[in-house]
């Protein structure tokens, strides 16, 4: 008996721990990615961000700024159209030989320009949004400042149960723990293209059930009335 006893524990501690296994398995592939930094590049159809900082000089030579600070979008080609230097192939640089490409070719316009450059996303913002709409962020922006971009949670929005769909498919529910704790786009898996969702919170609550009552209590009393006629 005993030596069944003991083959039947093993056989359960055998199950329990395949069990924990497979749970850590799957949270790991579906947590989000930390200490891990996401490829800076250039996509057809995405954008990117150009800052350019340029100097003063001292005295009568002090140089002329040129606004030429926003958010280009990259055609279907993988250039972008920049003032006064034109297409640029963007497709095969890095951030760095990118920034060095156009400082080189606004430096002809500029006096030691500062050239920073910064991939951009897509993502839709759908449903009870106040500014639904197709907004461009950095892939490490924090979800919190895509929803802030998009104008906020609307007054009967349900942030418990927004999500991210991909193709037609959910790929990310649960978002509102990574909305508190201001995780990246990257660290909860959204990709250019993404279109997340914020549900309408259900109107039905307490009064509607009062209320449905009320009229069905209503029905069977005038049921009663006319069987009695």
């Amino acid at each position: 008996m005993s030596k069944n006893f003991n083959q039947g524990w093993l056989s359960v501690s055998i199950r329990i721990l395949l069990g924990t296994m497979v749970a850590a398995l799957a949270w790991s592939s579906s947590a989000p990615v930390f200490g891990q930094s996401y490829s800076k590049r250039f996509n057809k159809g995405d954008a990117l961000r150009l800052t350019i900082w340029q100097p003063y000089q001292v005295g009568d030579q002090k140089s002329k700024t040129l606004d030429m600070n926003g958010d280009y979008l990259i055609d279907s080609r993988g250039y972008v159209f920049f003032p006064l230097i034109g297409d640029v192939n963007v497709l095969s640089h890095s951030v760095r030989t990118l920034s060095e490409e156009l400082k080189e070719k606004f430096s002809a316009y500029i006096q030691d320009p500062v050239v920073i450059v910064e991939p951009l996303i897509r993502v839709a913002m759908l449903g009870a949004f106040r500014r639904p709409g197709t907004y461009l962020v950095p892939p490490d922006a924090s979800l919190w400042q895509l929803v802030d971009l998009a104008g906020g949670p609307g007054d009967n929005s349900n942030l418990k149960k927004m999500y991210v769909e991909r193709g037609g498919k959910i790929v990310k529910e649960n978002l509102l723990g990574g909305f508190e704790r201001a995780f990246t786009l990257y660290e909860l898996g959204v990709r250019s293209g993404d279109q997340l969702l914020l549900p309408v919170r259900s109107q039905f609550g307490m009064r509607q059930a009062f209320e449905i009552l009320r009229f069905t209590l209503s029905l069977l009393s005038l049921y009663f009335v006319i069987t009695k006629i």
